[in-house]
């Protein structure tokens, strides 16, 4: 009957102790991202500032062969094919997009355009199609991993971070958390975590831990 009871709180004992390892525990190295949810998309769009490698999309009504996704290079420029170069790097996106309505309007009568913002993410880890791509800066978390076709089976919602300038903070993957609707810079990095072996193989322990304490249970009955 001892070791019965030994066994059985041994199995408890474990079973507990890895249930602990809660995903605020498994990222509590992460910050609160509270600072980085405060601005909606629009407002970070406004202030954002593109860096070589990023590109201005632009849609132009009637004239969809003028329009066009434009990377920014080395120097800090884009160039549109017979408009001429546009200062890109360092400067609001506003002011950007200021200039280049301003260099089809010399050119077009009254354009109507979509200028947007495109900037390099990456989405690292348990997601179906990780990798580098460019993402409009007015997409969200939760967009960006919707886009690569979600989460892997083996991902661990409570392991999800942003990587920004060296600082890491925690994403709750929860319908309505306002840190999945974070907006997004160049060169941001989405880490979707591994489920820890244990949690993968929670079910099998739950059920070798019930069937222990069940043994026990009916061995102190039988005795």
């Amino acid at each position: 009957m001892k070791h019965a009871r030994e066994r059985c709180g041994a199995w408890l004992l474990v079973l507990l102790s890895a249930l602990a390892a809660s995903p605020a525990a498994l990222c509590a190295q992460a910050g609160d991202a509270s600072a980085w949810a405060s601005s909606s998309s629009q407002e970070a769009v406004a202030e954002l500032r593109l860096q070589p490698g990023d590109v201005v999309s632009v849609e132009v009504r009637d004239e969809p062969s003028m329009g066009g996704q434009f990377q920014v290079a080395e120097d800090g420029t884009i160039l549109i094919p017979l408009l001429g170069v546009v200062p890109v790097a360092g400067r609001p996106f506003t002011e950007v997009e200021r200039d280049v309505r301003a260099a089809y309007a010399r050119e077009l009568a009254d354009p109507v355009l979509r200028v947007r913002p495109m900037v390099r993410v990456a989405v690292l880890g348990e997601v179906i199609r990780p990798g580098l791509f460019p993402v409009d800066a007015t997409h969200t978390i939760a967009d960006v991993l919707a886009s690569v076709g979600g989460l892997s089976p083996w991902a661990d919602r409570g392991r999800i971070t942003l990587e920004r300038n060296g600082e890491r903070v925690r994403v709750r993957f929860e319908p309505g958390d306002p840190t999945l609707a974070m907006p997004l810079q160049s060169g941001d990095r989405i880490v979707v975590g591994r489920k820890s072996w244990f949690r993968e193989n929670l079910a099998i322990f739950v059920g070798a831990a019930a069937s222990v304490a069940a043994a026990a249970v009916t061995t102190l009955i039988v005795r």
